[in-house]
This record gives C-alpha cells, structure tokens and sequence, in this order.
C-alpha cells in the first residue's frame, strides 16, 4: 500500500509487509507524512528493528532534525502496547492520553505507526485484536490521531491479516474517513466501504451517540450494499430516528433497499453536496 498517496490526518490504515525494509519503508514515509503535517510522530519498533529504523531516520535531513528535536521518537510495544499485558481498556485510554498530550505540547494532531508483531496470535487473541482495531475508530473522530498498523505477513497469516484490516478504516483498495458533522448532530462520512474495511464501518456506525441523528454519506464515492444495510441496522438501535443525508443517486440505492422504512432520506441539492 503507497501511503504516502493514501494517508491523510485521521486516519487509521492497515498495511502489510513482508521484511524488515519493507516495514522501513513504510514508517519512514509515513514519519515524512507527519513531519510535513507538524505532528508529533511516534514509531513503535520493536527492540530487533531500532537500528534499521534508526538509520533510516538519520538518512534524511528533515527526520534527522526532528528525531533530533523530539519530534519523532522511536518507542518499544513493550512499554506501551503490552505494559503489563494486553488491555483493550487501557490502550484505548493510552492512545487518547497521548494524542491530548500532543496537542498540548502545541502540536496539531499525533502520527503513530506500530509494527503490529507484538500482537503476535501467541500474545494476543486475534479475534480480540481485531474487536480493540475496530473499538478504536472513535479516537480518529477528531482528526488528531492518525495511526498506521503494520501487519507483518511472517508472523500473520493471510486469514488472520485480511479479518484485522477489515477493522481499519483504510485498508487494501477502500478507504474511508468520518469527522463531526458541523452542527454536531451526527457524523459526515467520505471515502469508500466495502468487504475490506467492512468492520470499521459496522463499528462506526455501532459507536453513533446516543444525541446524533444524522449521518451524511453525501461525500462517499461507493457504499457497498451491505454498507447501506447497515445503516438501516444502526436505526433499529437508536434513541431517536435517523436522518441520512445523500445524493440523488444514492437516495435512490437506499429506497430499492427499502431502507426509507427505517430511516429519513435527506436528499442534497447537488450545489450542496460536500466534494
């Protein structure tokens, strides 16, 4: 995956690599992407890979300086991910903790990359892997998180790797964002869903606040069927009914579904519709 084409702030992507550069070059592009963004960046290495990382680093002047600076620093899993054992609860709450530490340092937003090796199937239930990456999507709400999760093929399998990027937002060819809708109703969503990230959209959707009643789809560029299904599912649950905002064509998609039933369709003129 090219994340340097793909990455934007708030976002949370899965990649695969295959071997020790490739994982390199992946941190260190996503590093450059945080940089240029002014965050601060953390690189969670594991103990085997700080050399490598390390070199990469101190290759390029602007990373030099801002390792150099304490902008960019190369952290171990252990101290973090796996302090004191795998705890969902916890690592959801450190996450949180340490992108409001960044921005109280003065920093826009924290870039975080993990080599996901110390979530290994031997330490940590891939299933329950899989429930903390897509339980997470309610840190990137207000874009000062982005993360990328690297899945080393040599320690995953292909089955294991496909289900936990379903739970990342961005993932393979489809990639999608949320941000609050401005008048704090509910969420406006852009990108794309489908099988891929299939999990992080049923997790957004679950996550909707009791108080929102709106989700505007109007800026994505493909929903899958189930997609749209689910959104007829997530107004089942809901204190109060659903609003969803959508273009003409997608409004469209949604009543052949039948999904007007369940949900108010608020079509966007088109001069309106979010590009």
């Amino acid at each position: 995956m090219p994340v340097q084409a793909t990455v934007r702030a708030g976002d949370h992507v899965a990649a695969r690599f295959g071997s020790d550069a490739a994982f390199a070059d992946l941190a260190v592009e996503f590093a450059c992407n945080g940089v240029t963004a002014r965050g601060q960046v953390l690189l969670f290495v594991p103990r085997r890979l700080r050399r490598l990382i390390g070199d990469r680093l101190a290759a390029s002047a602007p990373l030099r300086a801002a390792a150099r600076d304490g902008h960019v620093r190369v952290v171990d899993p252990r101290d973090v991910q796996l302090a004191g054992g795998f705890d969902a609860a916890r690592l959801h709450t450190a996450y949180h903790d340490a992108t409001q530490a960044a921005l109280i340092a003065g920093y826009p937003g924290l870039w975080v990359v993990v080599d996901m090796s110390w979530a290994r199937p031997s330490v940590v239930d891939p299933e329950a892997l899989v429930a903390f990456e897509a339980a997470s999507i309610t840190l990137f709400t207000e874009a000062t998180l982005t993360a990328l999760c690297a899945f080393d093929t040599r320690v995953f399998t292909a089955k294991q790797v496909f289900r936990v990027c379903q739970a990342h937002p961005v993932a393979d060819a489809a990639g999608f964002g949320h941000r609050a809708t401005p008048d704090g109703c509910g969420l406006a969503l852009s990108g794309e869903t489908d099988r891929s990230n299939a999990l992080a959209w049923k997790a957004l959707l679950a996550a909707l606040a009791p108080d929102h009643h709106v989700v505007d789809i109007s800026g994505m560029s493909f929903l899958s069927v189930r997609a749209m299904a689910d959104l007829g599912a997530a107004a089942r649950v809901l204190l109060r009914p659903l609003t969803v905002r959508a273009t003409r064509a997608q409004a469209t998609h949604l009543r052949l579904l039948h999904l007007d039933d369940l949900i108010t369709i608020d079509v966007l003129p088109p001069q309106t519709t979010p590009v």
